[in-house]
C-alpha cells in the first residue's frame, strides 16, 4: 500500500506587491507537485501558469465555476498559460494546483487547480500540457494587477512510497 506524504520544497511570502512568482530548479525526486497560495490582489484578477517558462498555445482545459450568482463552465484549448486560480482585492483567496506525473517524459503533464475566494468565487478545472518535458520550473502570475504583500506561496513534493 502507498503512503503519501507532502515534502515542503519552497516558500515564498511577498514582503513587497509582485505579479508573479516563480519556483525553479525543481527537485525530479517526486511523483507529483502541489502548488499552494492564499493570495489579495490589487484587482480582482485571474492567475495564470506556466511550465518550463512555456507561453506556446500548449495548453488546454475543461472549467467549471460559481461567481455566487450563476455557474459557468468552459473549455479551450491552444491557450498560453493554465488557469492557476483567483485573487480577489476584496478578500484572500485560497488557490491548489495538483501537478501530476511532473518528471515523467513519456506522456503529457496533468493539472488540476482549484479556487476559493470567499464570498467571490468557487472553481475547479482540468488542464493539460501539450509536452513531455520533465517539469523544472513553475511559475504564476496575475492578469491584472498584483498580488499584495502578504501573500504566501507554497511548493511540495508528494512522494509515494510503497510499504
Amino acid at each position: 500500500m502507498a503512503t503519501e506524504t507532502y515534502i515542503p520544497l519552497a516558500t515564498v511570502t511577498l514582503a513587497a506587491s509582485s505579479s508573479a512568482v516563480y519556483f525553479t530548479s525543481i527537485s525530479q525526486d517526486y511523483s507529483d507537485l502541489v502548488l499552494v497560495f492564499e493570495c489579495e490582489g490589487s484587482n480582482s484578477n485571474r492567475i495564470n501558469g506556466n511550465l518550463n517558462s512555456d507561453t506556446g498555445a500548449n495548453y488546454s482545459m475543461v472549467s467549471m465555476e460559481n461567481d455566487g450568482g450563476s455557474t459557468v463552465s468552459d473549455s479551450g484549448s491552444g491557450s498560453a498559460y493554465f488557469h492557476a486560480g483567483v485573487c480577489r482585492d476584496t478578500s484572500r483567496s485560497i488557490n491548489i494546483v495538483n501537478i501530476m506525473g511532473y518528471s515523467d517524459t513519456d506522456k503529457h503533464t496533468s493539472i488540476l487547480s482549484r479556487e476559493n475566494a470567499p464570498a467571490a468565487r468557487l472553481g475547479a478545472r482540468a488542464m493539460r500540457w501539450a509536452n513531455t518535458a520533465a517539469v523544472t520550473s513553475v511559475a504564476v502570475s496575475c492578469s491584472n494587477g498584483t498580488f499584495d504583500s502578504g501573500s504566501t506561496f507554497k511548493l511540495f513534493g508528494i512522494h509515494g512510497e510503497v510499504v
